[in-house]
């Protein structure tokens, strides 16, 4: 008898087993399809297209017209005048003040507010010294001039040229950096004194390079070929890489590893600051650019080269310049909210929302046709915001 009931319950058991594993196998059968159809793959070209976001970092040029770019005395000298409060008019607003490290040298106001409040956000300063042309108009040329005019702007830090040349001639840091350089200190002009300091602050802003990111990794693990690393790139994120570079088109403007052209474009945002008060953008820029007596044309450029004065000297200005602004980097894009010109987009998600519902009709540049709306559900605009977070070190809280 218990022969016999052993014998049944190994075999009842035995037959359950079988049971259990061709359910599983039939379950196998219907699931493992789908779970295989959610991996995310890139073709060939695909991978060739993500191929060229990168690699990071990359090397970054000098300063045009600055021979202190590149010197670490200069460097280390402009690092501590990027935190001076005495280069502005109050003595109460330094650089660091607007242009915070741990916001991505950016700050969390729409628009900047230094001495006087500004009609347009502040840009992060991350991996400036790879820009062709800097601001949001491109009206500076070099990172030195670009440096110089908010030290000077009466919205920004509203000092003057004799102001933070006289309270600097007696800083012996200051003095003993130019002797370094082989100049007198009392031989130059306040003014010559004055972009001295700029270009020092522009050779420290030039070493600002971010570090790699989790797409950076990726893109590593893709091309070598690290099935593994590859698993631990968010699936999100790699079907919104997938659209960026694809349907979305994204790439054509945020394109190479600083993920921007660096040029300008109309991308459909207002320009009406106030009643009957207008930013031109790329416009007013460029008639700034031509009236800077800093500009690479000028006498204060150092070692002027044809190659580095010639965007300068060919810039044209046009009606369709109205309106546009530079194409910024996405890299760090999750510290340096909100975005756009103006600040007026809170988060990545109405980044996102902006250009898949663009209106075509308020696009006035014939050459931004390339801006069309898209048809996007919720979850394809979210992979876009998760592929975007992945441009950032860290998020910042």
């Amino acid at each position: 008898m218990g022969t016999w009931l052993t014998r049944a319950r190994t075999a009842s058991l035995a037959g359950h087993h079988r049971f259990g594993a061709w359910a599983l196998a039939l379950v196998a059968a219907f699931i493992a399809p789908t779970e295989l159809k959610a991996q995310t793959t890139f073709s060939d070209d695909e991978t060739a297209r993500i191929a060229a976001l990168g690699p990071w970092p990359q090397s970054v040029p000098a300063d045009p017209g600055n021979a202190l770019s590149g010197q670490p005395w200069a460097e280390a000298l402009g690092a501590q005048l990027f935190r001076d409060t005495r280069l502005s008019g109050s003595g109460q607003i330094a650089c660091i003040s607007c242009h915070s490290p741990i916001q991505g040298f950016s700050e969390p106001r729409r628009v900047a507010l230094g001495a006087k409040q500004h009609v347009r956000n502040t840009q992060g300063l991350w991996d400036i010294g790879l820009q062709r042309w800097f601001g949001w108009d491109g009206g500076a040329d070099s990172l030195w001039a670009a440096t110089l005019r908010p030290m000077l702007s009466e919205l920004e830090m509203a000092g003057s040229i004799d102001h933070i040349a006289n309270r600097f001639r007696g800083e012996q840091h200051v003095i003993d950096a130019i002797r370094s350089h082989g100049q007198d200190p009392a031989a130059l002009s306040d003014t010559e004194f004055t972009v001295f300091l700029s270009k020092s602050i522009a050779a420290y802003l030039r070493t600002l390079t971010s570090p790699q990111t989790p797409f950076d990794q990726f893109r590593t693990d893709l091309l070598s070929g690290n099935l593994a690393g590859q698993a631990r790139y968010p699936e999100a994120a790699k079907r919104g890489l997938k659209r960026f570079i694809g349907e979305a088109n994204c790439v054509v403007c945020h394109v190479g590893p600083k993920f921007s052209n660096g040029e300008f474009h109309d991308i459909g945002r207002p320009f009406f600051t106030g009643v009957g008060q207008v930013d031109g953008g790329r416009y007013a820029g460029i008639q700034r650019l031509r009236q800077d007596p800093f500009n690479l044309l000028g006498q204060h450029t150092d070692n002027p080269s044809d190659s580095d004065a010639r965007k300068t000297r060919t810039v044209t200005l046009g009606q369709s310049n109205f309106g546009q602004w530079r194409t910024p980097s996405l890299r760090n894009l999750s510290l340096t909210a909100p975005y756009m010109h103006d600040g007026s987009i809170d988060t990545l998600r109405g980044v996102v929302d902006h250009y898949a519902d663009i209106d075509p009709t308020r696009l006035h540049t014939k050459g931004e046709a390339i801006l069309k709306p898209m048809t996007l559900s919720d979850v394809e605009r979210n992979d876009l915001v998760q592929f975007l977070k992945t441009l950032s070190v860290a998020e910042r809280d």
